[in-house]
């Protein structure tokens, strides 16, 4: 018997396989959290952001936010003017983004949880997309990268990183949305301006 049966109480069989579904999900994402932990030592968040020219009155959104590892200080460097949307699917990120956005006093964090890419975020309103760690959990990157072009002001960036692929694969998913153009492309991260072309729009 896995640890996911004995989680889950006896009942009908597509609620069973619901609620396995629910706690393989969760157990994946406390995981998560564990791993990415370990990484927050390794390489210090903030300075990736300062990276990313984050800075305050800014507007970001941190797109698969997970428990916050770059939410909580971007939304420090955006400042009280600034405000920073954390956006992910899954429940339990939402939680933990809000539990330490309380923590740290921080007013300008907003969650949204979503079920599929649409975020409801004002058309052209973010300097700064984040995208760290993501791209490689993306089903549909043309209806995530479409959303993001949506999203961005005319001069906002999209800022990828470590997308658990090779980076010439990561630019040619880039690049092959036919919405952006690649600005830089150097150690594991990804710099690209919305694109004003007939394709993007």
């Amino acid at each position: 018997m896995t640890l996911i049966e004995r989680c889950v109480p006896r009942m009908g069989g597509e609620k069973v396989m619901a609620r396995k579904k629910i706690l393989e999900s969760n157990i994946a994402f406390r995981l998560m959290t564990l791993i990415f932990k370990f990484r927050d030592l390794l390489q210090n968040p903030r300075k990736s952001l300062e990276k990313a020219g984050l800075r305050k009155g800014m507007s970001v959104v941190d797109y698969g936010c997970g428990p916050g590892s770059f939410t909580i200080p971007a939304a420090e460097l955006a400042g009280q003017k600034g405000k920073v949307f954390a956006v992910d699917i899954h429940p339990l990120a939402i939680r933990a983004v809000k539990q330490k956005a309380s923590r740290k006093g921080l007013q300008n964090v907003e969650t949204v949880l979503v079920e599929g890419y649409d975020t409801g975020i004002g058309e052209s309103s973010i300097d700064r997309v984040l995208l760290i760690d993501t791209i490689h959990l993306i089903d549909d990157p043309d209806a995530l990268f479409r959303e993001i072009h949506r999203m961005l002001k005319p001069d906002g960036l999209l800022f990828m990183e470590k997308g658990h692929m090779p980076m010439s694969q990561q630019k040619s998913i880039v690049e092959n949305s036919g919405l952006f153009t690649i600005i830089e492309a150097r150690d594991l991260m990804i710099v690209a301006a919305p694109s004003h072309s007939p394709s993007a729009s």
